[in-house]
């Protein structure tokens, strides 16, 4: 499974935060504003209900209202607020707005000195109301006389307000999550963006267009570019110094098995494993300089080396009359060595234009993460029982009839140092095909 980028993991923890955030902040401001109104509602009506008591006067059982109250909202038919007086059981007034008006049932009165607040239908269920009952006594000649003050509230508008509150909070909230988003993602990109040149900067090492990091970085990132840079130069020394010890032990074995080679007393059975030995030596040197190590700050066109060793191919077969074919993707480069690649092509090509009987075709194909090179011909081919053994490690075909062998474990060795894969196919031309794929 392939992991997944912190932009993406960091842009999904702050989406899902987000996810539970707005809605709880949604319903967290619905109800401290529903609790906000619900509250002045009732404000409002204690004090319409004061209003209703400062004005009101009882003699006997006579009772005095003004006809015409000060707040209007009494005085206007159907206007959302009424109000009702009893005294006892007996409705002794109502106000303007009331006359037209069925109130909901009134079954319970507060006692003196007391107030209720409540919602309740009317008589048909098809409304709420809002109702605020106060009652207080009154001085008569007859005694002290209970007086419930109610006033009653349309809650339609009530609703509508919430409503359109929920409505206008619930917009300005998308509006707010928009931003915010837009905002993380801009944020982001300006807290990756180090971390992305210095992506950029590996790169550019890994093709050979630099050979250090160079560019400055946050403190977080300074340390590791210092580390890095440190392990470039480890690995460039250790390399020159491998290839400087490798290149002694050549020199230093190479004189004297010039010298055994040479010796007119060495039995014609020992030039056989003396030569062996000679090809195991550079075989064996090729081998240990070559490899992934060998593929920072290299970068080589594989165009040019194949055109220089087609020109040299043609000219060792030009008794055969070859014609050696190209399809190579412009700009194709291989990430290592251009003496690895050399040898590695030139192998190849030596061996397919040995085979072949007119015809060679160099492929070279470039994709996201991986360049495969394939030399074809147009020979006899290789029987699949041999193919194996050319692909296994240590076996050797070099004495194949056909030359295919030759050269084959040089291949197979640089293929297997730079993590690479080795195929041997049937050619579309009717030979062999040998493809060697490398990651990049």
């Amino acid at each position: 499974m392939r992991p997944i980028s912190l932009k993406v993991r960091t842009f999904a923890a702050a989406l899902i935060a987000l996810l539970f955030f707005i809605p709880l902040m949604n319903y967290a401001l619905q109800q401290a504003y529903a609790a906000s109104i619900h509250q002045a509602t009732f404000e409002r009506l204690r004090l319409l209900s004061l209003t209703l008591i400062s004005e009101f006067e009882i003699e006997g059982k006579e009772v005095y209202m003004p006809e015409l109250m000060i707040h209007g909202e009494f005085n206007l038919p159907d206007s959302g607020i009424y109000a009702v007086i009893h005294n006892y059981d007996i409705v002794v007034w109502k106000s303007m707005s009331a006359i037209n008006w069925q109130w909901p049932e009134i079954n319970t009165f507060p006692v003196p000195g007391k107030s209720r607040f409540e919602t309740l239908p009317d008589n048909q269920g098809d409304k709420y109301y809002f109702r605020y009952s106060y009652t207080a006594e009154f001085e008569t000649d007859l005694g002290l006389s209970p007086v419930a003050f109610h006033v009653f509230m349309d809650k339609s508008a009530y609703d509508n307000e919430i409503a359109q509150f929920e409505s206008t909070l619930l917009n300005w909230l998308a509006i707010i999550a928009a931003l915010l988003l837009l905002l993380l993602l801009f944020t982001l990109n300006t807290a990756l963006n180090p971390i992305n040149r210095l992506e950029k900067e590996i790169s550019s090492i890994k093709k050979g267009s630099n050979r250090r990091i160079a560019s400055h970085y946050p403190p977080e990132l300074e340390t590791l570019k210092n580390s890095l840079n440190h392990l470039l130069s480890t690995e460039e020394n250790q390399r020159e110094r491998y290839k400087n010890s490798l290149g002694d032990l050549a020199h230093s074995l190479k004189t004297p098995l010039a010298v055994l080679s040479g010796m007119k007393s060495l039995p014609e059975e020992g030039r056989e494993p003396v030569f062996q030995i000679d090809q195991i030596i550079q075989r064996q040197l090729k081998r240990a300089v070559a490899g992934a190590g060998s593929r920072w700050n290299q970068n080589t066109q594989v165009t040019s080396a194949v055109n220089k060793l087609t020109d040299a191919m043609e000219k060792v077969y030009a008794d055969k009359f070859i014609a050696i074919e190209h399809d190579i993707e412009p700009d194709t480069e291989f990430q290592g060595d251009a003496t690895d690649l050399m040898e590695l092509l030139g192998n190849l090509m030596d061996n397919a234009c040995k085979a072949a009987k007119s015809r060679v075709l160099v492929e070279v194909h470039q994709a996201e993460k991986f360049i495969e090179i394939s030399i074809s011909d147009d020979g006899p081919g290789i029987p699949e029982d041999k193919k194996h053994l050319l692909l296994e490690r240590g076996q050797r075909l070099d004495s194949y009839e056909s030359g295919q062998g030759i050269g084959m474990a040089v291949v197979s060795d640089l293929t297997a140092a730079y993590q690479g894969q080795l195929e041997i196919s049937q050619s579309e031309l009717g030979g062999a095909k040998v493809s060697v794929k490398f990651p990049v």
